[in-house]
């Protein structure tokens, strides 16, 4: 008999490899211990910031005892094991949900994947970074799982954002704390109607992954850089 999540999850303890770095492993931990309806359930996964594969996690899942609400697990890798436990439930854990599950079965790209990716963006925005907050959450319209990715300074502070395709490796979305766009694409006129324009994408596009109000605070950090004068 499956325990429940909010209940059993601190009872948890997987024994981990390499592989097993919160990708699409998440959901198949989540299955073995507490059954496929909340393992289907999950809707956004968090990284704390991390210069390598994150080694903690906050799992949000819809909670399948009880419509509209949402629970809530922390995960920590020690000594090559997921030691999960339970970090609430309820329906207030997010600002905004995420409004589809998770299909882990098309994520392609692990962390490490989206990680190289969003240097080799850098290195052509000319952008230093030197920790990741990951994000995996499914798109709205498609359904596709995607990675966002906040990259950090050595302060901690946000110098860009890169929305990665998990099911492809492509790039959907990039900006940076000095208004790089992507190769040969021009910048606006600063102070132009193209130049507000684009900024309002940005805006647009960066509070989507805005789940929860300590990253909305920190995304409030971001565009101060991002689009000051």
């Amino acid at each position: 008999m499956k325990t429940p999540l909010l209940l059993g999850l601190s009872l948890l303890v997987v024994a981990g490899t390499s592989a097993l770095h919160a990708n699409p492993e998440i959901a198949t931990v989540i299955t073995q211990e507490y059954g496929a309806a909340t393992a289907e359930g999950i809707v956004l996964l968090q990284s704390s910031p991390a210069a390598a594969d994150p080694a903690q996690w906050l799992v949000f899942a819809r909670d399948p005892f009880r419509p509209g609400e949402l629970v809530r697990a922390g995960l920590t890798l020690t000594n090559n094991s997921w030691a999960p436990k339970a970090d609430g439930a309820g329906g207030n854990l997010l600002g905004r949900v995420p409004p589809q599950p998770i299909p882990f079965n098309r994520v392609r790209f692990r962390t490490s994947d989206a990680r190289k990716i969003a240097q080799d963006n850098a290195a052509l925005a000319r952008m230093n970074f030197v920790s990741v907050q990951y994000q995996l959450a499914a798109n709205a319209t498609t359904s596709a799982p995607e990675w966002g990715l906040a990259l950090l300074d050595t302060q901690g502070v946000e110098v860009g954002f890169v929305v990665i395709s998990a099911e492809t490796g492509a790039v959907l979305h990039q900006q940076w704390g000095n208004n790089y766009a992507g190769p040969n694409t021009p910048l606006p006129p600063p102070g132009s109607k193209a130049e507000r324009a684009a900024d309002e994408v940005k805006a647009t596009a960066r509070d989507a992954w805005q789940w929860s109000s300590e990253s909305g605070r920190e995304v409030g950090r971001f565009f101060k850089r991002l689009f000051r004068n």
